[in-house]
């Protein structure tokens, strides 16, 4: 693959491989820097021996990524001396952060509920809970309600669009940005 090309992918792949590292990694700036040394590490791979699918480049960065994000959390664990006492109070600030966490998530969850509640059209409701919330077949929905592909694509595109709409009626950006991002 040409350097030019490359870089232009490895651009195209990174907001992807960016969001894996955070996912593993809480600290923004370290997931920008590891996410800048998987890109570093795939152009010096890739100069010495490329790939034979390129259709691959996203798989490999992103596989990349994730090594380096266990290594980041391997070394913090090796450089960590800590006495029975700070062991102790690590481990209770990391169960409250998971308190935390859990109650982010279920507020979101009543959030998400409280506005699906107010979708006006009960079939609105249906198809999203069971297309997004169950991960049901698209068949299975189509044939439950009598629709065809094209029909089901049209009706759950409206039926998101209707969400949406409630959702910013609800909240104001910087409060969506929060619920789903915080």
């Amino acid at each position: 693959m040409e350097s030019t090309l490359l870089e232009r992918e490895l651009e195209r792949v990174r907001p992807g491989v960016l969001a894996i590292i955070r996912a593993s990694v809480r600290d923004r700036a370290l997931a920008e820097d590891l996410c800048g040394e998987a890109i570093r590490i795939t152009m010096e791979r890739l100069a010495r021996q490329p790939l034979d699918d390129p259709q691959k480049l996203e798989a490999y960065v992103a596989q990349t990524a994730r090594n380096l994000a266990i290594a980041e959390r391997r070394k913090a664990a090796r450089q960590r001396t800590m006495t029975g006492e700070q062991e102790s109070l690590e481990q209770h600030v990391d169960e409250l952060a998971d308190v935390a966490v859990e109650a982010q998530r279920r507020s979101r969850a009543q959030a998400i509920r409280s506005v699906l509640d107010e979708l006006p059209t009960p079939r609105d409701r249906e198809l999203l809970v069971r297309f997004y919330l169950e991960d049901e077949d698209r068949e299975t929905i189509c044939q439950d309600l009598g629709l065809t592909t094209e029909h089901f694509n049209r009706v759950i595109f409206r039926a998101r669009e209707r969400f949406r709409v409630l959702l910013e009626r609800r909240y104001a950006a910087r409060d969506l940005l929060g619920l789903f991002l915080g």
